[in-house]
């Protein structure tokens, strides 16, 4: 068995790249594959290399005892930084684009990049292939989502209180998710002020209730307080339980009824894929192509928002569980590194 190299952020913190790394080597290592990983996120841990520690010599060590180097990074330095580290070496090299948004000659750049190092270039979504003019032999789309062990963790009191009374008054849990608060053309990425102006609405808030997760609070502070002020403001507390901190969404998911996915840019969201594996219906905004079973709104659209969950609360999900999945995973993992 080989012994692959995975390179990005590995959690915590909790982001849709960091989780499926941390899936895919438990996925790998499951079928007796020999799993290094290269940190790239800024929380060190004391048993996985990181590379912000700028230790060369352990980084070599690691790549030199690799087969397979896989690259997920997001960072434009760090992933040039692999690929050229990989081929100085003669290790075979897999670049998987979770995401892009780079445009005119930064795509020509990196799509000879890729053409020339990559042995394989794995896109999450067939948009996302299309930005980059790659070697069409090394171009591979495969979503990212991989189902994750069965050993569900345990929810913050704060949460499973909330969720608690909400349902004891009868009130449906929707559930979404950010990253960080971040701006994406000057609105915000991940669509918590549409969630906000939905549950103020009577049609919305008199049916449901919110629980929406930041995993990381590091940046934009000043705009979470904002947000937290208004929710306080508007006595929406009862409603609306804005989250601050790394918790398990797949674990949320099974206890909601309805999820979110307000953002306006994206690539092949994990909690989109999640929330229809486990037959949670996913209301997620039209900026990108969504799963087979998404019900869509318009991008940024609180009326349509709005409108799509009033629908949703009316009418029962016919959303089907794909028992093959995991093992569609496996099989193309088992392929991929061959």
């Amino acid at each position: 068995m080989p012994t692959v190299m995975i390179c990005g952020p590995y959690p915590a913190p909790l982001g849709g790249v960091s989780i499926h790394i941390q899936r895919l080597g438990i996925l790998l290592e499951g079928q007796g594959v020999s799993v290094v990983y290269c940190d790239e996120s800024k929380e060190r841990k004391d048993s996985i290399y990181n590379i912000r520690n700028l230790n060369i010599l352990s980084y070599i060590k690691l790549l030199s005892r690799s087969d397979i180097i896989h690259i997920h990074s997001s960072v434009d330095t760090l992933r040039l930084f692999h690929i050229l580290a990989s081929k100085i070496l003669f290790k075979k090299t897999i670049v998987t684009v979770h995401s892009w948004r780079k445009k005119g000659y930064q795509n020509k750049l990196w799509s000879r990049i890729l053409s020339f190092f990559c042995h394989k270039i794995v896109f999450v979504s067939a948009e996302t292939a299309l930005l980059l003019d790659v070697t069409p032999s090394k171009k591979i789309v495969f979503p990212a989502f991989i189902p994750p062990p069965p050993s569900p963790s345990e929810l913050p009191k704060a949460i499973t209180n909330f969720i608690n009374h909400n349902k004891l008054n009868d009130k449906k849990i929707v559930v979404s998710n950010a990253f960080r608060i971040v701006e994406f053309n000057d609105e915000d990425l991940y669509g918590f002020d549409l969630c906000l102006q939905a549950f103020s609405d009577p049609k919305i808030a008199d049916k449901a209730s919110l629980v929406f997760i930041v995993s990381d609070t590091s940046v934009n502070q000043k705009k979470i307080e904002n947000y937290i002020e208004h929710i306080h403001k508007n006595k929406l507390e009862q409603n609306i339980l804005f989250y601050l901190g790394a918790i398990d969404f797949f674990t949320l998911l099974t206890m909601s009824d309805v999820s979110i996915r307000a953002t306006n840019t994206d690539g092949d969201a994990l909690s989109v894929r999640e929330s229809i594996f486990l037959k949670v219906p996913c209301i997620a905004s039209d900026c990108v192509g969504r799963p087979p079973g998404t019900t869509l709104f318009k991008s940024r659209s609180p009326d349509d928002l709005i409108q799509k969950l009033a629908h949703c609360f009316e009418h029962s999900s016919n959303l089907t569980h794909d028992s093959q999945c995991a093992i569609h995973i496996e099989e193309f993992y088992q392929k991929l590194y061959e």
